[in-house]
C-alpha cells in the first residue's frame, strides 16, 4: 500500500509545511496527525493545536465530500508566532465555494463551517490555479 503522503515540502525558515493527500476517508485522520505533530514543534500551545486540528479536519472533510478531487493539498503556515494559517485546496468538481448552513438539532451534518467560523479569526475561499478551490482559515495564536 502506498503511503498516504504522496508529496511534501517543509521549510523551517518560513515555518510552513505543505503536504498532499489522496482524497479518501483515511486521509482526514492523516491530515489531523500532520497538524498535531507539526504545531508543537513550532511552539504552539495545546489550545491552538486543538483548534487547528479541528479546522483542518473540517476543511479537508468538506473538500473530500463536496468535490470530485483525487488529491487534496494542505498548507500550514505560522506567521511571526502570532497567527496560524490553514489552507486546503481541492481539484474542483464541487460547488462554487463553501456555503455555511444552519443545521437543525436533528441534523447529523452541516455544522463544520460554523465550527470553523467559531474557532478562527477569519476564513474564506478563492479559486485555485488548478480549477479547484482554496479554502483557508486564520487563527490567532500565542506560543507556549
Amino acid at each position: 500500500m502506498a503511503p498516504l503522503v504522496s508529496a511534501e515540502c517543509y521549510d523551517a525558515a518560513l515555518r510552513q509545511e505543505i503536504f498532499r493527500l489522496p482524497a479518501r476517508g483515511a486521509s482526514v485522520a492523516a491530515a489531523r496527525r500532520r497538524v498535531r505533530s507539526q504545531l508543537p514543534v513550532w511552539g504552539f500551545c495545546e489550545d491552538v493545536c486543538d483548534a487547528a486540528e479541528l479546522v483542518m479536519s473540517e476543511l479537508f472533510t468538506n473538500a473530500l465530500v463536496h468535490t470530485g478531487s483525487e488529491q487534496i493539498l494542505c498548507v500550514l503556515r505560522a506567521h511571526e508566532r502570532r497567527s496560524l494559517y490553514v489552507e486546503v485546496t481541492d481539484q474542483g468538481g464541487g460547488p462554487l465555494g463553501p456555503t455555511p448552513r444552519d443545521a437543525g438539532v436533528e441534523d447529523e451534518s452541516g455544522r463544520g463551517l460554523a465550527l470553523v467560523r467559531a474557532l478562527t479569526d477569519a476564513w474564506g475561499d478563492r479559486p485555485a490555479a488548478n480549477g479547484g478551490r482554496v479554502v483557508w482559515a486564520q487563527l490567532s495564536a500565542l506560543t507556549s
